[in-house]
């Protein structure tokens, strides 16, 4: 069964039944759905039925017949929830699915679409943006136009008190809201409490069309539009910014009027003016600070919103901002929970399988520090004895959080160590690891860093492989050089390569080189400035101004220093060798030169 809704009336008429084959809409008494109006062609048009389908036709009529705006030129299919216009007159055409629903369809997800300026060309309509939802809206976006104060129909302070206004049928509008109450009670998440706000929302104004549900970022640089929503399939859905950014600021909710000439039919005729009637009313928090807004709109003149519907939208979104509030914090403690179980968790492990001392070499000093920022687990440290007498040591650098990350860096410390053990070969072991890492993983789906340093005690030299970021620096008598060639640096594991390198650097009596986590070049000073590649040879410049067997305790004061009350995003680590004993060696050729000539500082 199928049926004509009269869209519009006071009192409304009846609904119309559409007949199995044939259904004549008109004036003339013949007609199966009659329509007492000059304005109506004796036989304005009709309704067939072929196979469930069914298809509307104009016959000719004075006045025109319209389908969702757009006159019916040929026989055209309906759907369910159509609008098809008699002249001037609106009719909802609508199924027995529909029908079969006592609360009536509140609307489906609309159409995703890029956000995109829409254009005017009457210079007193407002700003607008089709939005979709995970749409976000910068600062800049929103701007700083006024309101047209000649536009606003009403105003309304809000306050997160809970005041609200006094309403005309108290006992139906308390209704809509223990409604609105009983569907929120039973989530605390927030896309469901959007989804049930959404729904109420339709069913409470019948005559909305279309809502959108913005909500603030949390780096305060714009909002996110987090539900845009239309009664009507795949219908673009559109904010008013000004609007919008003002009843955010200001604490108030608005009934906005725009009017402009439609031109959607390309019939000059048809390029009537428009009216659209918007309602925008603040999610405001408890302590008084909105935490986002809603907007309800029509562009139906003749069912406009009004300031009943906007008295009753600010009582409903005191409910509606409670429910976004504990929606927030009932994930802010699930995340905490997780987190400090996962951490608790990922710490154990990092302590089992970092070493609390470094091996002993003689003639060197073989160290390591580790900063760990709050969540993070990133960062590891191990060392290697070779068969042969030489040391590797090894750092891990995954930039992502919690246990399943210090899981992998278990898998690839294992991995790492087999193959540095097995090759003897730093480019060698980091390849072998990379390849075994792929045939488990399948791919890697995190940014992975590895260096190995391996110590030649016999031939006083350290050869260096890094995949990713790990920046190496050598300090020699009062000077310190940052290292960075391809020769010995490659892409993060996972990213792919074609070989690995490595390069051989000589030690001379009291040098030292070290390598960092990529952490040190995330290390911010309590002014929010990253940490410099100047201010970060300071650093190592002062700490090696002492006697270099404390170098690594007062490296890691300075960096500490630096960063003062600076929140620290990503653990900062690094390894170094220091050779303390002074030796003649040679300078082989294809190395880094240094100064054998060397004082104790």
């Amino acid at each position: 069964m199928a049926v004509l809704q009269q869209v519009f009336g006071d009192p409304p008429l009846p609904w119309f039944q559409i007949m199995e084959n044939i259904t004549t809409i008109g004036r003339h008494d013949d007609c199966n759905v009659v329509v007492p109006s000059p304005a109506v062609s004796r036989f304005h048009a009709r309704i067939t039925c072929e196979n469930s389908r069914f298809f509307v036709e104009d016959l000719s009529s004075r006045n025109g017949t319209l389908l969702n705006g757009q006159q019916v030129r040929e026989r055209t299919l309906l759907s369910d929830g159509d609008q098809v216009e008699f002249s001037t007159l609106p009719y909802m055409f609508v199924t027995q699915n529909s029908l079969s629903e006592a609360s009536g369809s509140w609307g489906v997800r609309a159409k995703v679409i890029s956000v995109s300026d829409t254009g005017s060309d009457n210079e007193d309509s407002i700003r607008r943006k089709i939005v979709a939802p995970g749409d976000r809206i910068t600062n800049n976006d929103l701007g700083t136009d006024i309101v047209r104060e000649g536009q606003v129909v009403n105003r309304m302070a809000i306050t997160g008190g809970g005041a609200w206004p006094v309403l005309t049928d108290a006992t139906q509008k308390l209704n809509h809201v223990l409604r609105m109450i009983h569907g929120l009670r039973r989530t605390i998440v927030r896309d469901e409490v959007v989804s049930c706000a959404l729904q109420n929302l339709f069913d409470v104004f019948e005559s909305a069309e279309r809502i959108a549900v913005v909500l603030r970022d949390e780096q305060g640089r714009g909002i996110e539009v987090a539900a845009a929503v239309s009664r009507r399939p795949d219908e673009e859905i559109q904010i008013c910014l000004p609007v919008v950014r003002s009843c955010m600021q200001n604490n108030e909710a608005m009934l906005y009027v725009d009017h402009w000439k439609g031109n959607s039919s390309g019939n000059a005729e048809l390029e009537i003016p428009t009216m659209w009637s918007i309602m925008c009313v603040p999610l405001v928090g408890l302590i008084g600070y909105s935490i986002g807004a809603i907007q309800i709109d029509n562009k139906n003149a003749r069912r406009p919103l009004n300031k009943e519907n906007l008295e009753q939208f600010v009582v409903i979104s005191h409910v509606i901002a409670f429910a976004m509030e504990q929606a927030a914090a009932a994930e802010a403690e699930v995340v905490r929970a997780v987190t400090e179980t996962n951490v608790a968790s990922a710490e154990r492990l990092r302590s089992q399988l970092t070493p609390t001392v470094p091996p002993e070499v003689s003639s060197y000093r073989v160290a390591h520090e580790l900063i760990a920022a709050p969540d993070i687990l990133a960062d590891l440290v191990d060392y290697v004895p070779l068969p042969d007498g030489r040391l590797a040591c090894l750092l891990l650098d995954v930039s992502e959080h919690g246990r399943e990350t210090t899981n992998l860096m278990a898998l690839l410390a294992r991995l790492l160590i087999g193959a540095v053990t097995e090759t003897g070969s730093a480019s060698e072991a980091i390849r072998q690891t990379e390849e075994a890492l792929l045939k488990r993983l399948e791919d890697i789906p995190m940014v992975i860093s590895v260096a190995v340093m391996i110590l030649d005690p016999q031939g006083s030299a350290v050869t260096v492989s890094v995949a990713g970021n790990c920046p190496l620096a050598f300090i020699h008598m009062d000077e310190v050089t940052e290292i960075d060639s391809s020769d010995f640096v490659g892409p993060p594991l996972g990213a792919g390569r074609d070989s690995c390198g490595e390069s051989e650097f000589q030690l001379n009596d009291n040098d030292v080189i070290l390598l960092f986590s990529d952490g040190i070049t995330k290390l911010m000073s309590p002014a929010g400035e990253i940490l410099s590649q100047s201010q970060k040879v300071e650093l190592m410049k002062e700490a090696a101004s002492a006697n270099r067997s404390v170098f690594e305790s007062r490296m890691r004061r300075q960096l500490i220093s630096h960063r003062g009350d600076a929140p620290l995003v990503d653990d900062v680590t690094f390894v170094m060798v220091h050779r303390t004993r002074k030796t003649e060696t040679a300078v082989n050729p294809g190395c880094l030169a240094l100064d054998s000539e060397t004082q104790e500082v």
